[in-house]
Order: structure tokens, then C-alpha cells, then sequence
């Protein structure tokens, strides 16, 4: 009995040693077969990219059809899967103040993502889902066959006029970027604050830090109106961090 029990005990350390001796000969082939495989995607992703970038520099026609597809075959290679960019979705409806808008992702480019959402245009980092600047979309207008032209409606501005003098402006952008920081990532508590000026309706304040050498190394710069909406948000320190 002890016997079978040494037999049985010495093939089950066998059993092990082969499968052991198995998985040491066979992962790096599986290793080195996944990094091809992965490789091979890349070069045909860059490929195609390619090919489309080709084509709608040859359609003149830039609101054709074809031009369209093309360029949405385009933006949707270059950006993320739809399920990571439900972060920067969540944020650009945080800004707007609108939990139930539609937000449309519109093309993804080099470290940018853009959206539009209530006629507004937004621009995202997809490493951090921040979001970088906000205006107004692009609006597209024509002509009709009684020769008047038309154009695409315009976001809604809150022009109420509560707010009249930079000063009192002032609190109600930095309570906004404040309690909204994490869409932005910014800490304006850390910045300078300065006034830029007004136009009918509107008012432009910024934020920046300075290094010892004088340097800008942050800025965030903002547009409100005297109803107390920003409708203009650009964070330059992606830029200056390019410089």
C-alpha cells in the first residue's frame, strides 16, 4: 500500500515538472506572439489613418457626404473607445450645468478630444478627462432660394445683468472654477488673479502663476456674462507647457 502511495506521489511531481517545464518553453512564444499581434494592429490602425487623412485632402467639397464619412472613420480611429470617454462626457455636462444634454464627441486628435454639446464646443484631455477650453460650435450658415441666408442657432446666454462691475464678477467665476475643480484641474486659490477688461455684456478675468524667472507657467482665462454664465473657459497651460 505505502508503495502505491510513493508511486502515485512521484508521477503527480512528475505531472507538475512537465507542465512547469511546458509554461517556461511556452510563455515567451505567447509573449512574443501577443507583442506581434499588437504590432500588426498598430501598423494597419496608422495605415488606415493614413489613407483617410488622403482622402479628405482630395474632397474639395468639405460638406459632402463623402468627406463626412470619411472624417468620422477618421476621428473615431484616432480617439478612444466610447466606454473611456464617459468621464469626459460626465464633465462636459458638469460645465454646462445640464445632467440630461446630449453630448456628441466630434473627432479626437493628438492629445485632444472634442465634443459639442448645446451648441457649445468643448475640447478634453483624454489622459485626464479635463476639460481644456470651451466656446461657442462652429455655426453653419447658407443661402436659400429667395437669396436670404440662414444660420445655425446660437448657445443660450444669460444676459439678465445681476452682475455690472468686475467686482462683483469676480466671486461668481471663482466660486464656478472652484467648486468645479476637479473637471478642470486647475487650483486658482494658487493664482493670480487679474481683471482683462469688458465689452457690452461680458467680462474677461484670468488666472496665472509666474516661476522665479518670470516665467508663466499656468493660465486659465475665463468669459462671463453679466447674468454670471461663463461661456468662454481656455486653459493656455497646455500650451505654455509645449514652449
Amino acid at each position: 500500500m505505502k508503495h502505491k502511495n510513493k508511486s502515485h506521489f512521484l508521477s503527480v511531481i512528475l505531472i507538475l515538472a512537465i507542465i512547469a517545464i511546458v509554461a517556461v518553453v511556452l510563455t515567451p512564444r505567447l509573449v512574443s506572439q501577443s507583442k506581434i499581434v499588437q504590432t500588426l494592429q498598430t501598423n494597419a490602425k496608422d495605415k488606415e489613418l493614413v489613407r483617410l487623412e488622403a482622402v479628405m485632402m482630395e474632397i474639395k467639397n468639405k460638406d459632402s457626404q463623402e468627406y463626412k464619412e470619411a472624417r468620422q472613420k477618421y476621428c473615431l480611429l484616432k480617439s478612444r473607445p466610447a466606454a473611456e470617454r464617459e468621464q469626459a462626457v460626465a464633465n462636459v455636462k458638469e460645465f454646462l450645468g445640464m445632467p440630461d444634454v446630449p453630448v456628441d464627441f466630434t473627432c479626437g486628435r493628438g492629445n485632444t478630444e472634442y465634443y459639442k454639446a448645446a451648441r457649445f464646443a468643448l475640447s478634453v484631455d483624454p489622459k485626464t478627462n479635463y476639460i481644456i477650453e470651451v466656446g461657442e460650435a462652429e455655426r453653419r450658415w447658407g443661402t436659400r432660394e429667395d437669396g436670404t441666408r440662414w444660420f445655425d442657432p446660437m448657445p443660450e446666454y444669460d444676459y439678465s445683468g445681476r452682475y455690472n462691475t468686475p467686482e462683483a464678477i469676480r466671486p461668481v467665476a471663482e466660486k464656478f472654477l472652484t467648486d468645479h475643480k476637479d473637471i478642470f484641474g486647475i487650483d486658482i486659490t494658487k493664482m493670480t488673479y487679474e481683471f482683462e477688461g469688458t465689452k457690452p455684456g461680458n467680462f474677461f478675468l484670468k488666472w496665472k502663476t509666474i516661476d522665479k524667472n518670470g516665467k508663466t507657467k499656468e493660465l486659465v482665462s475665463v468669459t462671463v456674462t453679466n447674468g454670471g454664465q461663463i461661456i468662454v473657459y481656455d486653459n493656455d497651460t497646455y500650451d505654455l507647457a509645449k514652449n
